[in-house]
């Protein structure tokens, strides 16, 4: 054993204890605690309204004492912070839609905290009408005119208890509508008694304006030349204008191997004739061929820069001149067109009558200038159209006046309107027709086919029957004419059958159904008729409301107890439209399908 001597010892223990570290043993020190988070103790607003300012006042206190300031560091447009109050005015786009906040509070020793918060302000729904009329120059914007001392347009905006609160607007100096004050969410926007649209948004309507309100009585006296003879009765001169297909201010048949056309026509009417700029003259060749039978425009003449004088008689002389001829090769698939109502009715629907016919838009090439009136002349200027023979027809006119209805209460026999129902596949063949008009002017095709449908009334022995319409409008069919939009399926009415008669014991009434097995819809219109006294003094259904939407349900206001209805549904497809904020902005191609309830009765 070796033995160290005391001194040695010391040095090595020394060497032991310091050679690993050689630093010394001292810990560093703990960090430093963080400052205290302030708290945020106010509480922010959450109701605003469009154009109305908004204020929300910060408060915050901190366990230091210490100094608080706050910043905005998340907000909507136009919202600002000035020392502890945040400050805004919601905008029209901002409104109806929710806003979020954030601010956070910070001490002067650098503790912070957040506060988030959203606001959904109520908001002005904007009506806009752009009623025009088109001319050769372009088209003309008229201020429409609003209803006053009426209750709409309005929303009608749901309630917890199911009920409906009314909001009504006010017309504005640009000849808008504003409805303020609409909260957050659809409602429905009540643009007349019978017009009903499910939205959430603001609204887009354009139509013609009404040409006068003074009624008076102006005579056209026609002397037409150029006319092509035809050896036998038969063919037919219209004019139309430029102004409102509503009405024709010459029209008459042609009598056999005649070369002129004369006429006296008085029109009583609030048509404001001194609006006319041109008119489209035609003679209309009443035309057999092979499975073809109708009207074919031939001879024609524009005559433009008129002077018409309401209340007074106006000439109209003119001489037509050959038309350029266009050719089209033209089927029908009718077996489609049949089985579309085949099981979208209560009863079996009897196929009525079918119309078709080829028409020039002028002026608009951008959207579907649709017909003020919905019916007679269709979308515009005639090429084709089909008829039953003369000796047959009340209603010598070469329109397609049956593609004008849609689902309506039969009240009165059809007389005078389209052709025999269409339900077997058939080939016209080649027509050829005139066609005068500008290359840019669109040229479209309209179909349509009404179907009839009987069925009984409730707690009697009388029965009711209603028109079931399907048509399209489209550009010039290059194959067989099929259907593009079928009939929604499934439908209910409370959960039972849409196609089954009921006796209900409330007026809370919801109607649901699946999208159409053809085409896709771009909404639908659930159409409410009531049982009643017509004004003929008979009994039957009249129209109660029109109620569209993008849904695939709806829970129908305005029932009431004691009385008998008839809804139905009607699918629309179109190339531009959105029936939430723009139903009329319309393109081709645009279809419809229709489905009839059976009646349904509230006790």
């Amino acid at each position: 054993m070796k033995f160290f001597p005391p001194r040695a010892l010391s040095v090595l223990s020394f060497l032991i204890f310091t050679l690993p570290g050689c630093g010394g043993s001292s810990s560093p020190p703990p960090p430093p605690l963080p400052p205290p988070k302030p708290t945020i103790t106010s509480s922010p607003p959450t109701t605003a309204a469009e154009g109305v300012a908004y204020s929300y006042q910060l408060a915050a206190t901190s366990s230091d004492s210490s100094a608080i300031t706050f910043s905005l560091t998340a907000s909507p447009s136009g919202a600002t912070l000035s020392g502890n109050t945040v400050s805004w005015t919601p905008t029209h786009g901002e409104s109806r839609v929710s806003n979020s906040f954030t601010v956070t509070a910070t001490t002067a020793a650098g503790g912070s905290a957040t506060q988030s918060w959203s606001v959904t302000p109520n908001g002005t729904v904007n009506i806009t009408a752009l009623a025009a009329y088109r001319t050769p120059s372009g088209s003309i914007n008229v201020a429409p005119q609003w209803p006053v001392n009426v209750n709409y347009p309005a929303a009608l905006v749901p309630q917890p208890d199911g009920s409906l609160q009314r909001l009504q607007g006010a017309a504005n100096s640009d000849a808008s509508f504003s409805i303020p004050n609409v909260p957050a969410g659809y409602y429905w926007l009540e643009i007349n008694p019978n017009a009903n649209y499910w939205t959430i948004a603001s609204y887009d309507v354009i139509g013609r304006p009404p040409a006068t309100t003074t009624q008076s009585t102006t005579t056209f006296t026609s002397s037409i030349s150029g006319i092509n003879p035809s050896s036998t009765a038969g063919d037919f001169f219209l004019t139309q204008t430029d102004l409102d297909d509503s009405f024709s201010p010459a029209f008459g048949e042609i009598p056999a191997n005649s070369t002129t056309f004369t006429s006296s026509l008085p029109v009583t009417s609030t048509i404001d004739w001194t609006q006319v700029t041109t008119l489209y003259l035609g003679q209309y060749v009443f035309t057999s061929s092979g499975n073809f039978t109708g009207y074919l425009l031939g001879p024609s003449q524009t005559v433009s820069n008129l002077a018409f004088v309401n209340g007074a008689t106006d000439p109209i002389n003119a001489t037509l001149s050959s038309s350029p001829t266009v050719s089209l090769p033209l089927s029908i698939s009718g077996s489609a067109w049949a089985a579309l109502a085949s099981s979208a009715d209560p009863e079996t629907p009897s196929p009525t009558l079918s119309d078709y016919a080829v028409f020039a838009q002028p002026y608009a090439t951008d959207r579907l200038a649709l017909s003020p009136s919905g019916l007679l002349l269709g979308p515009d200027l005639i090429l084709l159209a089909p008829t039953l023979p003369p000796a047959a027809n009340s209603v010598p006119v070469p329109a397609s006046y049956a593609c004008g209805f849609s689902v309506a209460p039969l009240n009165a026999p059809l007389s005078g309107l389209g052709v025999a129902a269409i339900t077997t596949d058939v080939d016209y063949g080649t027509l050829s027709y005139g066609d005068p008009y500008p290359s840019a002017w669109p040229r479209m095709f309209q179909y349509g086919q009404i179907s009839t449908v009987t069925f009984p009334r409730p707690n009697s022995t009388a029965t009711d029957s209603f028109l079931v319409t399907n048509k399209q409008t489209t550009a010039l069919p290059t194959g067989p004419v099929a259907p593009l939009l079928g009939p929604v399926q499934s439908a209910t009415l409370n959960g039972g059958s849409f196609l089954q008669s009921a006796t209900l014991s409330t007026t809370a009434v919801t109607i649901n159904w699946n999208p159409t097995s053809i085409g896709q819809p771009y909404g639908y219109l659930v159409q409410v008729y009531q049982l009643g006294t017509l004004p003929s003094g008979g009994t039957g259904y009249a129209l109660a409301g029109i109620h569209g939407t993008a849904k695939t349900s709806v829970a129908i206001p305005f029932l009431s107890s004691g009385n008998t209805y008839v809804s139905a549904i009607l699918a629309g497809s179109d190339a531009n439209a959105n029936i939430e904020t723009k139903p009329f902005r319309r393109q081709i191609p645009m279809a419809e399908s229709a489905v009839v309830s059976a009646p349904f009765v509230i006790q």
